[in-house]
């Protein structure tokens, strides 16, 4: 298929724009008064002209036009048709040159003008180019700096003539040269102003003037070191060697050092390519070493380092499945809570004394976790010693107490934070052992859920969470889980199952730590909370209260009966000091309780 040129497709637009405006037009015919100028009317070939057409009676609505140029009279139009009626030209040729412009309106109508612009001669000066190869380098280089793309308006380029300013002072180097291509070597490492000046047969001229940096940089010098110790610290000596810097080409050329140590100071120059250097800081070093031959040209190298703080002794921790079992409960035990500012847990050595005797009932390992079953009940001091590779030691201890009632036992681990549970079966329940310790987010879900007494003295790790009776229910309802996956919160049916198998006589016993019952009750109180307010109504701070502790413990269960005073819809079960049996009772629906989830069926 035949392309169809764009300037056609383009006057076809505007003579169907035209058509369709002459369709609907309601102005009579008109013709077109054209004005058409040149600034200036005449001049020099070093002249820019500008002209300008215009149409001074066209109708409302209707002042647009389109323009193209003629710049030589050849009848060839040299622009295409433009809104923009307005254009510049030079004439590098002096002499009577003729300017034709063609108007056309948007109803379709042409008009062409023609104008003699006389053109004298004139004179410009030269436009000077300049390129240097290499661009850049050090001073052993020799440079070549070529002009010879300088042209000149009126003039041919060889009837130019060139001379040279090396460093820009104002005094010009060489003669007038008619070669525009010249070779020339420097002294010194600096940074050089060459500039160039071209001078045409009428002496007018132009300066350039091109920055050279020349630096004393010698690829061919291979700077290379390494350091004796990669884990070292801010108290032990680096000992930096570079003797594997050399130049391939000249083995024999002799070199010195100077080291670069960021945020310190140069140290240097050496003779030799040893280094010891004792760092002041920790963190990441960067150390610069600048290898120089005895003529000047150098090259340097940068590496990274870490210089680490003075190796301290490792942090043991343990994550223990319950503190409280019996002589048949399968202790998890692991410690992979350890910690240490540069050895991950995986890589320190650890060791165990389950009795906490002075006697390691292990030998040093790698191996983090495992099961310990005690023989015999009491309160044991479990001690775990770790070490790092660098020979640091130390130990942590946790107190393990195990009675000697034989309730079946287990441990779950809540994936949610990684916390250990302990699990005890009463009748055919699974109870957990321990209080729950699960932190819900307030701005994702529901807020005032859960508060922890003496939460900023670590007091949600030792006692666990207490949850809102109200804010519990309205939480589990919703489908979201306060219980680890496959346990859920206890019913009201729940406890009172439970309650059957306590025994009548030494209940509060056997409920508590190392009671009979495996349940492993402490007496850490309740809590509830109260609204302040300000002066408007509004609720300035929320105030959290906590009850009887050491006297009594309350746990949540999600029943609740309507129709009563909120201070008795929540039933919870309970243990009191001073009381031998168990409580099941109704209490404060905007109260505080533990929870101890029960296993779902």
């Amino acid at each position: 298929m035949k392309r169809i040129p764009a300037h056609r497709i383009l006057l076809a637009v505007l003579l169907l724009t035209a058509w369709l405006g002459a369709c609907d037009r309601d102005e009579t015919d008109w013709t077109p008064a054209v004005e058409f100028s040149a600034k200036p009317d005449s001049g020099n070939t070093t002249h820019t002209f500008s002209f300008e057409a215009r149409i001074i009676n066209a109708p409302k609505g209707r002042e647009a036009f389109f323009v193209r140029w003629d710049w030589n009279g050849d009848s060839v139009w040299d622009t295409r048709f433009s809104s923009e009626t307005r254009a510049s030209h030079r004439y590098y040729t002096p002499g009577s040159h003729r300017i034709r412009t063609e108007l056309l309106t948007q109803d379709g109508q042409r008009v062409v003008l023609a104008k003699d612009l006389k053109v004298n001669q004139g004179y410009s000066a030269p436009h000077p180019a300049l390129t240097v190869n290499p661009p850049m380098g050090n001073f052993t280089l020799m440079y070549t700096f070529d002009a010879g793309s300088s042209y000149d308006d009126e003039d041919s380029s060889r009837t130019l003539t060139y001379r040279w300013d090396w460093d820009n002072d104002g005094i010009f180097d060489t003669e007038r040269l008619t070669d525009p291509v010249i070779r020339k070597k420097f002294s010194s490492a600096r940074t050089y102003n060459v500039k160039l000046e071209v001078t045409d047969p009428t002496f007018r001229h132009a300066t350039i003037i091109n920055p050279l940096i020349i630096n004393n940089i010698d690829t061919l010098i291979r700077v290379n070191f390494d350091w004796s110790s990669k884990n070292g610290t801010v108290k032990d000596t680096f000992f930096f060697d570079a003797s594997a810097t050399r130049d391939s080409l000249n083995p024999d050329r002799i070199f010195t050092y100077a080291w670069d140590i960021k945020n310190e100071v140069t140290y240097g120059p050496f003779e030799t390519p040893d280094f010891p250097h004792v760092f002041w800081t920790r963190g990441a070093q960067e150390v610069t070493l600048t290898v120089r031959d005895n003529s000047g040209l150098q090259n340097s190298r940068m590496q990274e380092i870490y210089v680490f703080d003075e190796n301290k002794p490792p942090r043991p921790g343990i994550n223990l499945s319950t503190p409280f079992g019996n002589i048949t409960t399968q202790f998890y035990i692991d410690a992979w809570a350890s910690m240490d500012d540069r050895t991950p847990p995986s890589e320190l050595l650890i060791r165990w004394d389950f009795e906490g005797d002075g006697v390691w009932d292990t030998q040093w390992s790698y191996d983090k976790f495992l099961f310990h079953q005690y023989n015999y009940p009491g309160t044991f001091n479990l001690t775990l010693e770790a070490e790092d590779p660098g020979g640091e030691r130390a130990v942590v201890t946790r107190k393990v107490k195990v009675s000697e009632n034989p309730a079946e036992t287990s441990y779950i681990q809540d994936r949610r934070n990684e916390k250990y549970y302990g699990t005890v079966k009463i009748g055919d329940q699974w109870w957990m052992s321990d209080n729950l310790d699960y932190r819900s987010n307030p701005k994702m879900d529901i807020p005032m859920l859960q508060i922890c007494w003496g939460e900023n003295s670590g007091g949600c790790d030792r006692f666990g969470a207490l949850y809102q009776g109200a804010r519990a229910i309205d939480f589990n309802s919703t489908g979201q889980r306060i219980c680890p996956t496959g346990w859920r919160l206890p019913t009201r049916a729940d406890w009172e199952e439970m309650g059957r198998h306590v025994p009548a006589t030494g209940a509060r016993e056997a409920m508590e730590v190392g009671g009979k019952m495996g349940f492993n009750a402490q007496y850490f109180g309740y809590g509830d909370y109260t609204f302040v307010y300000d002066l408007f109504g509004n609720i300035a701070d929320t105030l959290y209260k906590f009850y009887r502790y050491s006297e009594e413990v309350r746990f949540l269960s999600i029943t609740k009966r309507p129709f009563f005073e909120v201070s008795r819809m929540q039933f919870y079960f309970g243990l009191t000091r001073n009381y031998d049996g168990i409580d099941l009772l109704w209490g404060d629906f905007e109260g505080y309780y533990y929870v101890r989830c029960i296993k779902e069926d």
